[in-house]
């Protein structure tokens, strides 16, 4: 549940009328690791987590439909939330290993909303969050008649100033926006294929 309350600050997310305003969503899974909730902001600060982060042990996570990969075993939570200023119910996943965050999470595409747009309401919602200051597209390579995965690699800046690299990948299938992310302080591809290299559906 801690790692869902970080993550989900990650991407610019709100929580729906009656629950506090955050804007982000998937993962807060440092609260153990005495971050104060106002420290927390779009990124954890992953250097205090690295020298507690367990080892990398990847193993199949399934959600809403998705299936993939992550190190470590993540915590869940559905929560409606407003994305943009749109209130949508989110589902999500996320876990922390090795000083990195891994999330995943899903939305339904409400009626009369363009999932593109709403995925490109999300994609800024996440940029904006870390403050990016660079930032590349690109479309990844899936089996033949998946959906197209959309990758964001982004660089930015942590609560505190110091500098993050984001992996955020965003997928539409039967009606949802799936999102998948990863946060460190230098990404390389052994944190990021593995989670994007092999999707599957149901």
């Amino acid at each position: 549940m801690r790692a869902i309350e970080a993550a989900r600050r990650e991407n610019g997310i709100e929580y729906s009328a009656g629950v506090r305003a955050l804007r982000d969503p998937i993962l807060r899974l440092c609260a153990k690791l005495r971050l104060r909730r106002g420290s927390v902001g779009v990124l954890l600060p992953l250097l205090l987590l690295s020298a507690c982060s367990p080892a990398l042990d990847w193993r199949t996570v399934e959600l809403e439909g998705l299936r993939t990969v992550l190190p470590c075993k993540p915590d869940r939570a559905a929560r409606d939330v407003v994305l943009g200023e749109l209130p949508v119910r989110m589902s999500m996943a996320g876990c922390e290993a090795q000083g990195v965050l891994f999330a995943i999470s899903q939305v339904a595409v409400p009626a009369g909303t363009h999932a593109a747009d709403l995925e490109q309401t999300w994609r800024n919602a996440a940029l904006a969050q870390m403050q990016a200051s660079h930032s590349d597209v690109l479309t990844l390579p899936q089996r033949p008649q998946s959906p197209t995965v959309r990758l964001t690699r982004a660089s930015g800046l942590r609560p505190d100033g110091s500098p993050v690299q984001a992996s955020l990948a965003w997928v539409t299938d039967k009606g949802s926006v799936y999102h998948l992310a990863v946060y460190a302080k230098t990404l390389d591809a052994t944190l990021t294929e593995p989670l994007l290299g092999d999707l599957q559906w149901r």
